[in-house]
């Protein structure tokens, strides 16, 4: 198995698909994500994900590990770093829809809760609102601005939650022009 580390190493030598399809076999390999290769369409739903992350942005989650962790709650949420890593969790809820049909949901969720880390929120002083903003902006810039649009369109309860879906609204019809 070829741990994060070793993999850090060898990166100099990969460029482009290759930097892409090792860092992916890395991460899914890692003893962390066990759980992903338990289903194969849990596996395909992040390789997905992967798959959607362009050489800036894997050489960054290269830089600062990140496991995507199952456990207890609603959804997800990005944990800054503890010790040399990040850790997302995943909980049952968002699990179970990466195996539906709206696995593509569960997709633009974890890719919201990386921009977090790729924004290195918690190690910034910034308001909640502004890295909400910014995490929907890398999911969207990834490719999954629908997706997180239509997840949050379940939570307009929130003045928060509707200024988001506000934004998306506004970027997806800027990209649609």
């Amino acid at each position: 198995m070829l741990c994060m580390f070793d993999f850090l190493k060898r990166r100099s030598h990969f460029k482009g698909n290759s930097l892409k399809e090792e860092f992916k076999k890395s991460f899914l390999t890692d003893k962390n994500h066990h759980w992903i290769n338990e289903n194969k369409i849990t596996r395909r739903s992040i390789e997905i994900l992967l798959d959607s992350l362009n050489v800036k942005q894997i050489e960054f989650f290269i830089k600062h590990p990140t496991f995507m962790i199952p456990c207890q709650a609603h959804l997800s949420c990005a944990i800054g770093k503890t010790g040399n890593h990040h850790l997302i969790l995943v909980f049952p809820e968002l699990i179970q829809l990466l195996k539906s049909a709206s696995a593509f949901h569960a997709i633009a969720i974890l890719a919201h809760e990386m921009g977090h880390i790729y924004h290195q929120h918690t190690e910034q002083k910034i308001d909640t609102l502004t890295a909400q903003i910014e995490a929907d902006q890398f999911a969207f810039d990834l490719g999954f601005g629908e997706e997180l649009q239509e997840v949050l369109l379940d939570h307009v309860h929130s003045v928060d939650c509707r200024v988001r879906i506000s934004r998306l609204t506004s970027a997806l019809i800027t990209q649609k022009k």
